[in-house]
């Protein structure tokens, strides 16, 4: 199952929340959609989607956080192998 991400790059307009949450609804679905039917509801409940808008932007992990997290994991584990060979000589 998709995971609810900010998106990052190309897609991103501000933080990403709107391309994030078209991907987690479809991912074959346009932002742009989101993006419209996002400002639609802010002209009506103006000061709520704002913070909620700001608090996503915060809480949402980017969506190569996994993928970051395990480079950093392989790295950890190549710099204490690295080290234990050294000792060993």
């Amino acid at each position: 199952m998709y995971r609810l991400r900010k998106v990052t790059g190309k897609e991103a307009r501000l933080f990403g929340v709107c391309a994030g949450l078209s991907k987690y609804i479809n991912p074959d679905m346009d932002p742009v959609a989101i993006r419209i039917l996002w400002i639609i509801i802010t002209f009506f409940a103006l000061p709520f989607m704002t913070i909620l808008y700001l608090v996503l932007a915060v809480v949402l992990k980017p969506e190569d956080y996994e993928l970051k997290m395990e480079q950093k994991e392989q790295e950890k584990e190549t710099k204490k192998a690295e080290k234990e060979q050294e000792n060993k000589e």
